[in-house]
């Protein structure tokens, strides 16, 4: 196949695959996307050909889903599509590695197995970690399928689309490059019964997360349930925040939090609610302070705390129903170019962005705080986008998490619905209830199976009230981790690498 043709395909692959993310959220085109990248690279001979054909996959995908950072100039967008690309050239350059594997089913589970690991790469390299793009996102409201995420992570469930895809696009280059009468191990017979196979292992994983949802367990006797209250205030921020912003988040949070019920167990406000340094603003804490004892409720907001000896912290801050501070937790994982900037003195071209002109701290440490006898987690915005901080937060204890976010910078655009849809896989991860509070939306309760519960719609100052169970068991995923996905990611490539054929035979 000629390069200029593989890079077409790919090209169109990541069209595809582009609209099965918001805006369009055409999850299931997620279940073809692909194939036409598959079906390049596996007619692709050179390995370097292979990873030209993947770069343009990536490329062309993440320079259409990250279009929103076009805002902050076009080099900053055409570099991060150009970085996220360069992963999936990788993909291309192992995949031809596994054209001389003639059997159907085992050339598409390696290439699975290889997106897999490609995709735990992308989220595991320190400050540059990213998943938007990770292909189970694409499927949060496919609730059937995304139950195999509480046993193997949301990588199982890219596991799965890409097999999909994969074997499509082995079956069809077997078939056309099969001679005619042929039988065997190359027959189309057994191209067509790897097809059957996985669809019949993709039905089997429907069927199964159908059964979840059906047959939801009653929550444990030794805990009682939570009422909660997510507020979103839908206030624009200027950069930098201004004294009037600041001002007008204290009203809009105190008058929508007088709409709720009163006597709730925890009220949540997200990240940025008080964008202020409340430890050092006694006015904005008696505030908090007020609304707490009004409410008799605990209140968690976000806002800004700073340490003469170390700096700036996205701190979230809960108060009793006293009134009391009794907790916080300063976010670790902060955002490169978004929170801070490494070499900051160095790279003075930056100051030409829109970019925030001094750097946050990071925390140290996860640790559950508590409503009552009720130890739940806390991440702010980015934080969540990851599965290992709420394996983390579980693992410590925490039998309900809370995301508190704020998206404000890029409201109107995709990112805040691709955002949004990254927590129901959080939440079938953990098997936990997740409240989510985001500054202009989506704030949402979202159930243990992925389900929606409650919702404030994007872009619209808003309550929304719901009780929630603790769970204190850990999922089967939070349990074991990655290790046994990638072991058999592993396993699979292996089991590939000693299916190939010599060279001199290869057909």
């Amino acid at each position: 196949m000629g390069i200029l043709l593989g890079i077409l395909l790919a090209a169109i692959s990541g069209l595809l695959c582009y609209l099965s993310f918001p805006p369009a959220d055409l999850g299931l085109v997620a279940w073809i996307a692909l194939v036409p990248l598959f079906y390049a690279l596996r007619l692709t001979a050179h390995p370097g050909y292979g990873g030209l054909i993947g770069l343009a996959y990536g490329v062309v995908f993440f320079a259409l889903l990250l279009q929103y950072i076009s805002m902050f100039g076009l080099l900053p967008w055409l570099v991060l599509a150009l970085f996220q690309g360069l992963f999936f050239a990788i993909l291309g350059w192992a995949s031809v590695h596994l054209r001389r594997v003639s059997s159907v089913l085992i050339s598409a589970s390696a290439i699975a197995a290889a997106w897999v690991v490609v995709e735990y790469l992308r989220s595991h390299i320190g400050p540059l970690s990213f998943t938007f793009g990770d292909l189970a996102y694409s499927q949060h409201a496919l609730l059937p399928i995304i139950q195999l995420a509480s046993l193997l992570g949301a990588g199982a469930v890219t596991f799965i689309i890409v097999l999909a895809n994969a074997v499509l696009a082995c079956a069809v280059v077997q078939l056309h490059t099969l001679p005619v009468g042929s039988a065997g191990p190359h027959s189309a017979q057994t191209a067509l019964g790897s097809v059957v196979a996985v669809y019949g292992l993709i039905g089997i994983v429907y069927v199964s997360g159908a059964v979840m949802l059906s047959w939801e367990p009653q929550p444990p006797a030794e805990t009682e349930p939570i009422s909660v209250g997510l507020v979103q205030g839908n206030v624009n921020l200027h950069t930098p925040v201004t004294a009037e912003d600041a001002e007008q988040c204290r009203q809009t949070y105190t008058s929508l939090t007088r709409r709720l019920p009163p006597n709730l167990d925890l009220v949540v406000w997200p990240e940025s609610a008080l964008p202020v340094v409340l430890n050092r603003d006694s006015q904005y804490r008696r505030s908090a302070e007020q609304v707490a004892r009004r409410q008799e409720a605990f209140l968690l907001t976000g806002a800004l705390e700073e340490s003469s000896s170390e700096g700036l912290y996205n701190t979230a801050y809960l108060f009793n129903p006293r009134g009391e501070m009794v907790n916080k937790y300063r976010k670790i994982h902060l955002v490169m170019f978004g929170e801070y900037v490494p070499w900051r003195d160095r790279l003075k071209f930056l100051a030409r962005y829109p970019i925030r002109r001094f750097d946050f701290v990071p925390g140290q440490k996860r640790e559950p705080m508590s409503v009552g006898n009720a130890p739940f987690g806390v991440l702010i915005c980015f934080e969540a986008i990851f599965s290992s901080p709420t394996r983390e937060l579980c693992r410590e204890g925490a039998q309900l998490l809370v995301f508190i976010t704020s998206d404000v910078w890029a409201i109107g655009t995709p990112e805040v619905w691709q955002h949004s849809y990254t927590a129901p896989l959080r939440a079938v991860e953990a098997r936990k209830y997740v409240l989510r509070a985001a500054t202009m939306g989506q704030s949402a309760l979202i159930s243990p199976y992925g389900e929606v519960l409650r919702e404030i719609p994007i872009a619209t100052a808003g309550i929304t009230v719901g009780e929630v169970h603790p769970r204190p068991n850990l999922s089967i995923y939070h349990r074991v981790g990655d290790l046994p996905l990638l072991g058999l990611c592993l396993l699979l490539w292996v089991i590939a690498m000693f299916n190939r054929a010599p060279p001199e035979i290869e057909r």
